[in-house]
């Protein structure tokens, strides 16, 4: 049964000793047999919020018996803002870890999509014992690797970004704090919003897609969007303290971050590299392939942990 928009609860809010107030949604197992573990949904941006579609998507983990968590992280979404100085890579990790304690679990499955698996990678590195298994889906670009984006092989057509968008960016990076005395967060995200769904939004699909995302609600934040992804391009991932854990990632022949930095995952971590043929960012062309190899991870290899 599709998820729809209509059919999502409210969110929780929760409060975190961190300073931040998150909305956040848990969805029980679907199974006889249920496990304690659960697993948590990492969302894309920085600065994004959770799909519905996603919340779709975990319905594979709840047959199979997992509980799956989701939330927006500090900022964006339905969660709360925070001062403009707060946005970091550093606390989103520290709000990742105060969200596991209050929902009272030791170990968790992180499933980082796009930018998420950015943060489930420095999240691991740093909580190594807390982390049971990792599902990396379209992966944003490893901790402090940077490639050039292919977007040729996407449905994107080119971006020309309005002076609007250039100017906030511009002054965001400058000074977020000056910034903000002239563009709000709320403005600055209705900016975001616009690129993001007008502009950018066709690049997780291939060139000759015959399917297309489905509209965005809005609620990003353009300044924790760019201090956090200035954070992920200098973040250091050191070889000899890799977490190896059960990993899988899964990415489409035409997304625009390039393979070799889903292969700086498997390298880190370890685990299984699964390449979806003509399929893109979003994962949303064969579908079907991508549910199969989530099962046959989740069937197997999860399986062989022997998790409560």
């Amino acid at each position: 049964m599709p998820w729809s928009a209509a059919a999502a609860p409210p969110p929780v809010m929760v409060d975190l000793p961190t300073g931040s107030r998150v909305a956040s949604w848990t969805f029980p197992a679907a199974s006889e047999v249920k496990q304690q573990t659960p697993i948590i949904f990492l969302h894309g941006g920085p600065g994004l919020y959770v799909e519905d579609r996603r919340i779709e998507e975990g319905a594979v983990f709840r047959e199979l018996g997992f509980p799956t968590i989701y939330f927006d992280q500090a900022g964006s979404g339905r969660s709360d803002r925070l001062p403009v100085a707060a946005y970091s890579l550093a606390r989103a990790v520290a709000d990742l870890e105060a969200l596991r304690a209050a929902l009272g679990h030791d170990h968790v499955i992180l499933w980082g999509n796009s930018y998420g698996a950015s943060l489930a990678a420095v999240y691991t590195q740093q909580y190594p014992d807390r982390v049971a298994a990792l599902i990396l889906t379209s992966p944003g670009m490893f901790p402090g690797f940077d490639a050039k984006r292919d977007y040729s092989v996407t449905a994107r057509d080119k971006v020309e970004y309005s002076p609007a968008i250039r100017d906030a960016v511009s002054r965001i990076d400058r000074s977020p704090a000056e910034a903000e005395k002239q563009i709000s967060q709320a403005a600055a995200g209705q900016l975001f919003d616009q690129i993001v769904s007008e502009e950018l939004l066709n690049g997780v699909v291939c060139k000759d897609a015959t399917v297309r995302p489905p509209a965005l609600p809005g609620g990003g934040n353009l300044y924790a969007s760019r201090a956090i992804f200035r954070d992920v391009k200098r973040a250091k991932l050191a070889a000899e303290s890799a977490a190896h854990v059960p990993t899988l990632i899964i990415r489409g022949t035409c997304d625009f971050i390039p393979a070799s930095s889903a292969q700086r995952y498997q390298t880190f971590f370890g685990g299984k590299l699964v390449t979806v043929q003509g399929t893109g960012h979003g994962l949303i062309e064969h579908r079907n392939e991508v549910d199969a190899a989530l099962r046959e991870f989740v069937s197997h290899d999860l399986a062989a942990l022997r998790l409560p």
